[in-house]
C-alpha cells in the first residue's frame, strides 16, 4: 500500500506556504518566527507566529497560547478520535444498535454539523462509511483483531457482497438522534443492521474527515483572543486558518498547491490572508490495482474509494469544519453535480478542483482571476457567466 504522509518541513502534500516568515530587525524591533509541532489524530498540527518577541509580555503570551493550542487539541483528539478507546465516538461505535448513549461536549458539536452537511450534500459527505474505509484498508482500528473481510493482500478488490452491504449501512446516518439538555448529551444510534455471512454489523462513525477542521476553527478562534495578527495554524497541511504575513505581498501568504499527479512540486497558486481553507484529494493515502487508483476517500452512493475523475478539491474562505467535510462531498459528487453545488451553494468562497479526464487536467472553480496555474499540463475548464456561476468548457468531459 502507498500511505504517502510524508511532510515537507512545514506541508505535506496538499497546501504549502513558504516554510518561514523572515525574520527582520532593527534598532526598535525584533521580529521572529516561532513554531510549535506536535502530533494529534494522527497528523502534524503547526502553529507558526511571528511577533516582535522583545515587547513586554509577547514571549510569554505565545508561551501561554502554544500551551492551550496543545491542551485544546488533546480535548479534541480525546473526544472523536476512533483510535483512542475511551473517545465519545468509540462509545458510539462500540454501542448496540438502537442504543442511546452519553457522548461530551465536542463529539456532540461536530457530530451536529456532519449531520448539517450530510444533509447539505444530500448524503454525499457521510460520516458514517468507516466499514468502507476499513474494508478498503484505510481506516484506524483501536485492535489488532482481524475482521471477517481482510484479505491476505490490497492488490485483491474486496468482495461484492461486503461493498453492498457496507454502502447500505452507510445510509442509516440519516437515522441517528442527537439530544442535549442541561449539558448533558446523547446520541442514539440507528436500529438498523447488516449481515453478511452470519456476522452482524451496526453503524460505526468516523468524524475525522471534519474533526481537523474543527480543531483549526478552535485554534484560530484561541489565536484572536491572544492577540496575534501575523501566522497560521497547520493542521496535517489540509486544514489550515491562515492570518496576516508580516512581510509578504500586501499582507498576504503566496500558498501553492501540490500537484495531485506528481506531488514533489506544485500546479496552482494563490495570495490569501485572514482566511481558513481546506482540501481533499486521492494523492495522499492510495494503493493501485491494475493501473486503477483506490484511495481512502469513500463515494458514499457506491461503497467504494472515489472514481469520479475529480482527483482534488480545495475550498478558502468559512469554516474550516465545514470546507473540511465539503470538499470531501466534491470528489463524491463528480463534474456536473459539483458544479451544480458550488454554483448554488458555496458563492461565498473560493473553491477549486482538479477534474482529471484521460490525459487532461481541468483546473475548474468559481474564480479564475483569484488562482494562478503555474504548470504545464493544467488548464482552467470554465469560465464564470456575468452572475458569477461556473460554466463548463465544452471541451471538458
Amino acid at each position: 500500500m502507498s500511505f504517502r504522509k510524508s511532510l515537507a518541513v512545514i506541508v505535506a502534500a496538499a497546501l504549502c506556504l513558504p516554510a518561514f516568515v523572515c525574520g527582520c530587525s532593527s534598532e526598535d524591533t525584533q521580529y521572529e518566527t516561532r513554531r510549535a509541532i506536535g502530533s494529534y489524530m494522527g497528523t502534524d498540527a503547526i502553529l507558526v507566529l511571528t511577533a516582535n518577541y522583545g515587547d513586554a509580555g509577547v514571549e510569554e503570551q505565545a508561551n501561554a497560547l502554544w500551551a492551550e493550542t496543545k491542551t485544546l487539541l488533546a480535548s479534541i483528539e480525546n473526544s472523536i478520535s476512533i483510535s483512542g478507546e475511551s473517545s465519545s465516538v468509540n462509545a458510539f461505535n462500540n454501542a448496540e444498535a438502537g442504543e442511546r448513549v452519553q457522548i461530551d461536549e465536542i463529539c456532540y458539536n461536530v457530530l451536529s454539523l456532519a449531520a448539517e452537511i450530510y444533509g447539505l450534500t444530500g448524503g454525499y459527505y457521510n460520516p458514517a462509511v468507516y466499514y468502507s474505509v476499513d474494508l478498503y484498508g484505510f481506516a484506524a482500528r483501536t485492535s489488532g483483531e482481524p475482521m471477517p473481510y481482510d484479505r491476505e493482500s490490497y492488490q485483491i478488490l474486496p468482495d461484492e457482497k461486503y461493498i453492498t452491504a457496507f454502502q447500505t449501512l452507510s445510509e442509516s446516518f440519516s437515522e441517528v438522534v442527537l439530544e442535549s439538555a442541561d449539558g448533558v448529551y446523547y446520541v442514539t444510534k440507528p436500529q438498523t443492521t447488516v449481515e453478511v455471512d452470519g456476522v452482524t454489523y451496526a453503524l460505526k462513525i468516523d468524524l475525522g474527515g471534519i474533526g481537523k477542521g474543527y480543531a483549526v476553527d478552535q485554534v484560530n478562534e484561541l489565536i484572536g483572543e491572544y492577540g496575534f495578527e501575523y501566522g497560521y495554524f497547520d493542521f496535517g497541511s489540509s486544514s489550515i486558518a491562515v492570518n496576516g504575513s508580516y512581510d509578504g505581498d500586501g499582507g498576504k501568504w503566496n500558498l501553492s498547491f501540490r500537484d495531485p499527479r506528481n506531488t514533489v512540486s506544485t500546479y496552482l497558486s494563490a495570495y490569501i490572508s485572514d482566511c481558513r481553507l481546506s482540501t481533499s484529494g486521492d494523492y495522499e493515502q492510495y494503493y493501485e490495482i491494475d493501473g486503477v487508483r483506490y484511495c481512502h476517500i469513500i463515494d458514499p452512493a457506491t461503497g467504494s474509494p472515489v472514481q469520479t475523475g475529480i482527483i482534488s478539491a480545495t475550498i478558502i474562505g468559512g469554516t474550516a469544519a465545514r470546507d473540511d467535510a465539503l470538499t470531501t462531498a466534491i470528489m463524491a459528487m463528480g463534474l456536473e453535480r459539483a458544479v451544480g453545488f458550488i454554483n448554488e451553494n458555496l458563492t461565498d468562497r473560493k473553491v477549486v478542483f482538479v477534474y482529471e479526464s484521460g490525459e487532461n487536467y481541468y483546473v475548474i472553480t468559481n474564480d479564475t482571476e483569484y488562482f494562478t496555474i503555474t504548470a504545464e499540463g493544467y488548464v482552467f475548464g470554465n469560465t464564470i457567466d456575468s452572475s458569477g456561476k461556473i460554466v463548463l468548457n465544452n471541451d471538458v468531459a
